[in-house]
C-alpha cells in the first residue's frame, strides 16, 4: 500500500438529502483556502442527475472542489462530492473507492457506505455531520462514528426541511450533538476552524 500516505488527514464528513442542498451551499461559503483537511460532501442525487456538483458551487470558494474517480488520493484542502450512482468508499490507503453495489435505503451514493468507511479506514475524523432527508440512511455510520470517538453533529429536526434522516439518527445513537438553529452556522464555523 502506498507508505508515503500523510499521517496528518483528516476528514470532515457531510451528509444529507432532500432539504440539504442549500445547507450544504452555505457550508462550502464559509471554506477559505488554505484548510487543514479534506471535506467529503454525499448528497442523495438520482441515478442520471447530470449536475456537476463542484461546477455549481464554484463562485463559492476558491478551494479546489472535485468529484474524485476511483483510486484518486484523499487530499487536505480540498472538497469532494460523491458522484450519483455510486457509493464513495474511504480507504485506510487514503484512497478514494467507488462501489455499485446495491442502494442504500433506495440511495447511491449512501451516506452510511461513506460514514462507515470513513470510521474503518483508521484517518481522523474531525467532524460529522447529517441533514435533512427523508430516509434513515446515514444514522448508522454517524452512530458507528461516534461509537469510534469521532464528533458527530445533527441537524435539529425540528428545524430540518425534512427530518426523518436527523431524527433517525437520533433515535439511533441520542448523544450525537445536536446543531440548533439559533447557532447553527455559527457552530458549523467553528468546526471548520
Amino acid at each position: 500500500m502506498n507508505s508515503a500516505r500523510d499521517e496528518s488527514l483528516s476528514l470532515v464528513l457531510i451528509g444529507g438529502s432532500s432539504g440539504s442542498f442549500v445547507i450544504f451551499e452555505d457550508i462550502i461559503k464559509q471554506l477559505k483556502n488554505p484548510i487543514s483537511f479534506a471535506v467529503i460532501f454525499v448528497l442523495h442525487r438520482g441515478k442520471y442527475s447530470s449536475s456537476v456538483l463542484p461546477d455549481l458551487f464554484k463562485t463559492k470558494t476558491d478551494v479546489h472542489m472535485s468529484e474524485p474517480h476511483h483510486l484518486d488520493p484523499i487530499t487536505a484542502n480540498s472538497i469532494y462530492f460523491a458522484l450519483p450512482d455510486y457509493h464513495l468508499l474511504v480507504g485506510e490507503d487514503h484512497r478514494f473507492y467507488y462501489d455499485h453495489t446495491e442502494p442504500d435505503f433506495f440511495s447511491r451514493p449512501s451516506i452510511d457506505a461513506t460514514f462507515i468507511s470513513a470510521a474503518l479506514s483508521g484517518i481522523q475524523v474531525k467532524a460529522a455531520m447529517l441533514f435533512s432527508g427523508s430516509s434513515q440512511d446515514g444514522a448508522e455510520g454517524l452512530k458507528l462514528l461516534a461509537e469510534k470517538g469521532f464528533p458527530t453533529y445533527v441537524q435539529d429536526p425540528e428545524s430540518a426541511e425534512f427530518p426523518r434522516m436527523p431524527q433517525e439518527a437520533l433515535l439511533k445513537y441520542h448523544q450525537h450533538n445536536l446543531l440548533e438553529e439559533d447557532k447553527f452556522y455559527k457552530t458549523i464555523a467553528d468546526l471548520l476552524s
